[in-house]
Parts: C-alpha cells; sequence; structure tokens
C-alpha cells in the first residue's frame, strides 16, 4: 500500500545518505549502521539505487532494497572510475553535526512556495513537497550581505534554500555556499549545492539537503552556520577582476523547529473534545515541570512550539481556575492529523506543570512530539 511506498522510498533515500558519508569518511565508519561489501563498491551501490529508482519507488516488496539485493549488484559490476570532479561540485561539502541545546522561535505560517532546484538527479526521489515555511531572515536588513531562509519539507528529508543578496557595489560573490551544523544524530547533511555567481544587487539561492532518521518523525536542531565565498573584486562598470580571495560571513544559527513540521487545522467551534475521543490511535501522555512564570507565558508558548490550530477558543484563560487547558489540532506535514491538549498550571512549590495528551493514528509521531518538550524562550 502507500505506507509500504512511503517507507521504501524513505530507505531509498537513507541508502543514499550512507554512501555519500562513506565516501567522504572512507572504510573506518563503514560498518556504523550496516556492513558495505567493499569501499570500491559503493559507487555501485548508488548506481544500483538510482538505476531502479523507478521500481523502487512503485514497489511494495522490501527485497528491492535489501542489503543482499545490493551487495549482489555491486559485486557482479566492475567499479566505475569515479568522476571526483563532478561529485565535488554537486557534494561541496559534508558536515557532521554536533550536539547543540535547541532553542526554539516563533512559528511561521506555512507558504506554498515551488523552490527552483538545480538539475540533479537526487531532487527527483525526494517525492512531492508537503509544506514550506515562509522565509526568515538570519541577517540584518543594512548588512552587506542579506540572506533569508526557506525550508522544504519532504517525506524522507527537507531542503534548506538559502536566498543570498549582495549589497555589495564591485563585487561578485562566487561559490557560494555555507557550514552549518544542526545538533542531531538524526539529522545528516548528504548534499550542497552551491550558488556559482551572486552580482551586485542579485539575489540568487544555494541548497543544502538533509536527510531525516526515517524511524523518527519530528526531529529538531540547531547550530551555527558561514557562509562560505570567493569575493572578487572587479574594476567599475565592468566584470574584469582585481583581485579575489576566500571569505567567510557569520549569520543567525538555523533551527530545525517541532511548528516547521506542522500545518494547522482548525476544527468546528465546540468539537474538539468529541474529536479527540473519536479519533483513532492511542493517547499518550507525560508531565513537564517548565520555567514560565504564567499560564499565559505559557499557553503562548505552547502555541508557537507546536505550530498547530488553536481550537475551541482555548487560548483564553480564565485567571479564576486552578489548570487552563488548551486545544491544539494540526496537520503533520499534510500527512497526519494531529490532536494535543495541554493542561497548564502554575503551583506554589513546583512552579508551572504542564500535562501534554497527545493522539494521532501514527503511534512513533505521537511519541516524537510528546517528548520535544517546549522551552520558555517561545514567548
Amino acid at each position: 500500500g502507500d505506507v509500504y511506498k512511503r517507507q521504501v522510498k524513505e530507505r531509498a533515500f537513507f541508502y543514499l545518505d550512507l554512501i555519500d558519508k562513506l565516501q567522504h569518511e572512507g572504510e573506518s565508519n563503514k560498518n556504523q549502521y550496516f556492513d558495505l561489501p567493499s569501499i570500491n563498491e559503493v559507487e555501485n551501490i548508488e548506481k544500483y539505487v538510482l538505476d531502479n529508482m523507478g521500481s523502487i519507488k512503485e514497489s511494495d516488496d522490501y527485497k528491492v532494497l535489501e542489503y543482499q539485493t545490493i551487495s549482489d549488484y555491486a559485486k557482479t559490476h566492475a567499479p566505475a572510475p569515479s568522476k571526483q570532479t563532478d561529485r565535488s561540485r554537486l557534494v561541496e561539502d559534508y558536515v557532521e553535526p554536533q550536539y547543540n541545546s535547541v532553542e526554539v522561535a516563533p512559528q511561521m505560517d506555512k507558504v506554498s512556495l515551488k523552490p527552483n532546484f538545480p538539475e540533479h538527479e537526487i531532487f527527483s526521489m525526494i517525492g512531492d513537497l508537503k509544506l514550506s515555511t515562509q522565509p526568515k531572515e538570519l541577517t540584518d536588513p543594512k548588512s552587506e550581505y542579506q540572506v533569508m531562509l526557506v525550508k522544504h519539507f519532504y517525506e524522507p528529508c527537507f531542503v534548506l534554500e538559502f536566498k543570498v543578496k549582495n549589497t555589495l557595489d564591485n563585487i561578485i560573490l562566487k561559490d557560494v555556499t555555507a557550514n552549518l551544523q544542526l545538533g542531531s544524530e538524526d539529522l545528516r547533511i548528504t548534499h550542497i549545492f552551491s550558488a556559482n555567481e551572486i552580482k551586485y544587487n542579485a539575489t540568487e539561492s544555494f541548497f543544502i539537503i538533509v536527510a531525516r532518521n526515517p524511524d523518527q518523525r519530528v526531529i529538531t536542531g540547531s547550530g551555527g552556520c558561514f557562509l562560505k565565498f570567493i569575493v572578487c573584486e572587479v574594476n567599475p562598470g565592468t566584470t574584469e577582476e582585481i583581485t579575489s580571495y576566500d571569505d567567510e560571513y557569520q549569520i543567525e544559527d538555523v533551527e530545525i523547529l517541532v511548528s516547521d513540521y506542522m500545518v494547522p487545522q482548525g476544527l468546528p467551534n465546540l468539537t474538539f473534545t468529541n474529536t479527540f475521543d473519536h479519533i483513532q490511535g492511542e493517547e499518550i501522555a507525560q508531565t513537564y515541570q517548565l520555567s514560565y512564570k504564567t499560564v499565559e507565558l505559557a499557553v503562548k508558548g505552547l502555541i508557537k512550539h507546536f505550530g498547530m490550530a488553536v481550537c475551541d477558543s482555548s487560548d483564553e484563560i480564565n485567571v479564576n481556575n486552578k489548570f487552563h487547558s488548551l486545544y491544539l489540532s494540526g496537520s503533520y506535514l499534510r500527512l497526519e492529523h494531529v490532536m494535543i491538549i495541554c493542561m497548564v498550571g502554575i503551583d506554589a512549590n513546583l512552579g508551572c506543570v504542564v500535562k501534554i495528551r497527545v493522539k494521532s493514528k501514527d503511534g512513533v509521531l505521537s511519541t516524537c512530539l510528546l517528548y520535544t518538550s517546549p522551552s520558555p524562550r517561545d514567548s
């Protein structure tokens, strides 16, 4: 069925991710996920996945991606010469993520933005675009290099699009890319597509593809980001190059948030509790002690954290009640309906206490959402 096809496609993308990692790190880590027959056969394994992508996408049979199938293919095909010059343009750099604490920023509304991706087979295998975030500024509006970030979400991965504007006269930026860390072992940068050239007052995009662990649903992370590029000084009024040098430029941290994965999905007024009771799936719950000073701040923070629709006017707080119930409804990547009840109260000894109840058809999704506790910085 559709679920099996989706899982097969996710596994295909994950295999390519592992292959790219091996090509950069060598044999020393080749047993981290599964044993490859030989590092010299890696390109043929990748070739198998790409050559058979049509049947893989349509197949309900996991055997098309079993280790033995791709191993036999690799062993029976002589290793092809590596095209390092071509791949170096497509895979500019590999960044091993390091752990960092996650800070949650305000929710961004979702829009339909069709990205103008470079021509490469990797973009044909990631499936349909599920949602894109609104552009977020990563630099000051008056900075010499202005950068905006749009996150494009697909089932097995997401694509970070960095829109860079060059405001310096007589300067051309070349080979513009980024050094990025996302702070999660479940997020892995697989490909970086640089912007070849950005002239004065022009805006161009470069792209970073990030594979998600297919066993997880909502994976967050954050980390520092530096633009990397070549600065070319040219004569005024011409493109004649005077000098050039490598440079980098620090921009704001890149954050992958819980709210990035969610689309608000409202319900008719006064229908939330009945819908929650009858929606398929097992309810799971967890109680948190958070650092919010008031119920009002906690409610605002929870809404921003989850990025879902508020139902039954439950963001309106009655100060006379000991506890307040917040009702949230949303859609995960436009694939799965999720409902959340947050019971918020202030205790004299414990401070802010929040019990979060989550329900959806996908138990893994519910668990991922439940254990991504919000931060007071949401507010």
